[in-house]
């Protein structure tokens, strides 16, 4: 039973992997790349000259943190409504996404597991029931938004772990190079992240909405 699951697991994974760059190439609006990169910058340039105080990242960390769970659970609560409302399959992967995001966000660094878990079965439910999906796979901008949440998210952590920091060292050649205002730029990432998650909740909500008026008319 248990192998049953596993294996079933595991092939909605590789299914998931294995798609996802041809899904990329064909689907994803590049254009949002600008977004994160445009932001990146912005803080910099906040971050350097002191607006909002922001210089100290200790005061930046504090306001941030304030901001991304906000969203999050913002997120949470739309896709909830959302789904109330339209009954439709993606916002309910949406949902659970979303309280995962949440939940990691409230309880901590130590946590990160349950957004994971949160992943790997939005995954397997979305890829067991494709047909169910139609909301999310015909909306571009949706999925292009979701798709911008996790580059957001992925920056940030190759930020936090040090990633970026080591390339730096092989460039330069010198191990006590570091990135300027990284912790801001992480967790600015992360708030990004979140606001293009709600951008993804609401197109979902407004593309339901627009989905089943069409087929009640189609049916009157």
């Amino acid at each position: 039973m248990y192998k049953e699951k596993f294996r079933q697991v595991w092939s909605s994974l590789y299914s998931f992997a294995v798609s996802l760059p041809n899904w990329a190439r064909q689907n994803y609006i590049w254009s949002l790349i600008i977004v994160p990169c445009l932001f990146v910058f912005l803080m910099y340039c906040i971050s350097g000259n002191n607006i909002f105080g922001w210089q100290n990242s200790h005061d930046c960390k504090n306001d941030l943190e304030i901001i991304h769970p906000s969203l999050l659970a913002c997120a949470v609560f739309l896709s909830a409504v959302g789904w109330i409302k339209t009954k439709d399959f993606s916002l309910t992967c949406l949902f659970f996404l979303c309280l995962g995001a949440f939940s990691r966000e409230i309880l901590g660094q130590g946590y990160s597991y349950i957004f994971v878990i949160a992943i790997i079965g939005v995954i397997v439910l979305a890829d067991q029931n494709r047909e169910r999906m139609t909301t999310l796979l015909n909306s571009k901008w949706a999925a292009s938004f979701l798709a911008t949440t996790f580059i957001c998210y992925i920056a940030s952590q190759l930020l936090d772990r040090g990633v970026v920091k080591r390339i730096g060292w092989l460039v330069t050649m010198d191990t006590s190079w570091k990135p300027l205002y990284a912790s801001n730029i992480e967790e600015s990432l992360e708030a990004l992240g979140g606001l293009f998650l709600v951008f993804t909740v609401v197109t979902l909500i407004v593309s339901a909405i627009m989905r089943k008026n069409s087929e009640e008319l189609i049916r009157s």
